[in-house]
């Protein structure tokens, strides 16, 4: 078997990551932590500033004001973006 064989039978389309991230965001999804990828603060999502009258929800960072979330919804689908988090941590179960 070649190496470029065993590569397409580990990968997936984005249709793979749909459980997991339901599963990990759950009804629980704003007490993950995220860091800024701007300053580093660290912190609950449920801590950002959160801006409504926009073209959807914005949340900033508190220390810095970064946007780190968006999320942007229309009549047929919705828009996210975490492009200015550096990382976004999960506790699972009792943590």
């Amino acid at each position: 078997m070649s190496v470029g064989t065993r590569t397409e039978e580990l990968r997936l389309d984005g249709n793979a990551l749909g459980g997991a991230l339901l599963e990990l965001l759950g009804p629980e999804g704003t007490a993950a932590l995220g860091t800024c990828g701007s300053c580093g603060a660290r912190g609950e999502l449920a801590r950002l500033l959160v801006y409504v009258r926009c073209p959807g929800i914005v949340g900033r960072c508190p220390a810095c004001d970064a946007v780190l979330v968006a999320v942007v919804e229309g009549p047929e689908r919705t828009w996210v973006t975490l492009a200015g988090l550096r990382s976004l941590e999960l506790v699972h179960g009792d943590g």
